[in-house]
């Protein structure tokens, strides 16, 4: 990776702390954050608060419509409870994870380095020479200006294919400039859903990146639970929490298809981004951290193995047959094997608890169950011929 690609004054500023990241390092050329979080310096919870009324309008708007055009439409309901659903939680939940990321990304980097995980480059591997070159390559990369640019351009495309190739030619009794509305509001979700994603796989592109081109000290008995790594949790889990927003959102577009709220296009797109980020994101976040794990055990259990290896030849070839001398050794082998089971059993081998991956698991395929039930239902319902 090229380090500067990036802002070489950031690369300045980051070598001028040393190599503590801080959240504002990694989003100076997104200018709506800068926006929320530097210039108006909002609380995230008025950020959220804040989301919810734009949305919350066009939806009163198009709701008071369709009562007054369409009263009594049997999926008024199913579409009344999509926008709600949209409005009250998936919008601000998607604002959260774009919120909160900078500072998780931070925060994982910077609590791996305090707590002495990270160690030595390793001689056999090519990439950074030094932890500090890493972290500015990490700033200029994940602060990479042409990502914004990425961003605006997919709206401005965004908003092109509604308002001129799709809207215009919609039959619906809800008036253009209503939709056109509409579709300037949810715009900005776009947006901020790209630079999260674009966030979020650098984060593990750069994790994993670390955990191959440095030594990794595993801290067995650590509070974290997870050797030190305790610190991918948080971004393992806005990782979940963006797949759950975007299978949710996706059921509810299926809600709201009957008045042309998304094209079959945008919810293609939906469940592609679904089915490649999912398999991505939690083998990324758990498999090489679990691999980087179980080598950092197997390491520290080999010298018992060989030890226990050695004594095991030796009490079969010798040739004395002393009572006291076959207990001793056989004492040695005892004490070996717990030494070994005893290591084997505290240190760590995933970056979170089993049972936690089973939440993280069921998280994510719940709202896609969902999403197929309520697409199964839409299919029974037209095949009936129920409106």
């Amino acid at each position: 990776m090229d380090a500067g690609l990036g802002n070489q004054q950031h690369g300045a500023e980051c070598s001028a702390s040393g190599t503590t990241l801080s959240a504002k390092q990694l989003y100076q050329h997104d200018p709506l954050l800068v926006l929320l979080k530097d210039t108006w310096q909002l609380n995230d919870f008025w950020v959220i608060v804040g989301v919810i009324v734009p949305p919350g309008g066009v939806f009163l708007l198009w709701w008071f419509w369709g009562e007054y055009v369409v009263k009594g439409h049997f999926w008024l309901l199913g579409e009344t409870f999509g926008a709600l659903l949209q409005t009250l939680v998936l919008f601000p939940l998607l604002f959260l994870i774009y919120l909160l990321l900078p500072a998780s990304i931070a925060d994982l980097f910077n609590s791996l380095k305090a707590k002495g995980v990270i160690g030595e480059r390793r001689k056999d591997r090519s990439g950074s020479t030094s932890y500090e070159d890493f972290v500015q390559q990490l700033v200029s990369w994940t602060d990479w200006s042409w990502w914004t640019a990425a961003a605006l351009m997919g709206v401005v495309l965004y908003l092109f294919y509604r308002l001129v190739l799709i809207e215009p030619h919609i039959a619906t009794l809800v008036p253009f400039w209503l939709r056109a509305v509409a579709v300037i509001v949810f715009s900005p979700l776009l947006y901020i859903t790209f630079l999260s994603i674009a966030r979020l796989l650098l984060a593990l592109i750069f994790t994993n990146w670390l955990f191959f081109t440095f030594t990794i000290h595993i801290k067995p008995l650590h509070p974290d639970g997870s050797g030190g790594l305790g610190g991918l949790g948080r971004l393992l889990w806005l990782s979940v929490l963006i797949m759950f927003w975007d299978a949710l959102f996706l059921s509810t577009a299926i809600f709201s298809i009957a008045k042309s709220l998304f094209s079959p296009l945008e919810m293609v797109l939906l469940a592609a981004i679904y089915l490649a980020l999912t398999p991505s994101l939690l083998l990324g976040w758990l498999l090489f951290p679990h691999q980087v794990m179980v080598s950092a055990r197997d390491e520290a259990l080999q010298p018992l193995a060989d030890e226990f290896e050695q004594a095991l030849i030796q009490s079969l070839s010798s040739t004395e047959r002393d009572t006291r001398a076959l207990v001793a050794g056989t004492r040695r082998l005892a004490v070996l094997k717990q030494r070994y089971d005893l290591v084997r059993d505290t240190f760590p081998t995933w970056p979170v608890e089993i049972s936690t991956i089973s939440r993280l698991v069921v998280t994510v395929i719940f709202p896609l169950i969902l999403a197929l039930l309520t697409s199964l239902i839409t299919l029974v319902s037209h095949a009936l011929g129920l409106p």
